[in-house]
């Protein structure tokens, strides 16, 4: 397996907008989510690099991403959050937000939650 196709394996297929008291929408990752672009096809994306990194309480990953149409780079912050529930047990619940941002990681927006 190549390294892209690992890349890939680590993006969330999708994530889950809130709409309000409607519920939830859920929304492909597989696009690019740069303005006045709107490419939506996997096959002109390419992800070509990761890095990655702790916070407190909060786990992060960038996931550099090239679209083919539009010509540009942009990432997917990837955020996880981690709470410990119980100190006996030492459960965690985790919740992950993901965000798009420019190619210099100007933040363009939350897309969802996974």
């Amino acid at each position: 397996m190549n390294n892209q196709n690992k890349l890939w394996l680590e993006i969330p297929t999708y994530v889950f907008v809130a709409l309000a008291r409607r519920g939830m929408e859920k929304i492909s990752l597989d696009q690019c989510f740069l303005p006045g672009c709107d490419n939506d096809n996997r096959e002109l994306l390419e992800p070509i690099g990761k890095e990655e990194y702790e916070e407190k309480k909060h786990h992060i990953k960038l996931i550099y991403m090239k679209c083919y149409k539009c010509k540009r780079k942009f990432q997917l912050k990837l955020d996880t959050i981690k709470h410990l529930v119980e100190q006996k047990k030492k459960d965690f619940i985790s919740m992950g937000l993901v965000y798009a941002l420019d190619e210099n990681g100007k933040n363009l927006g939350h897309i969802g939650y996974f």
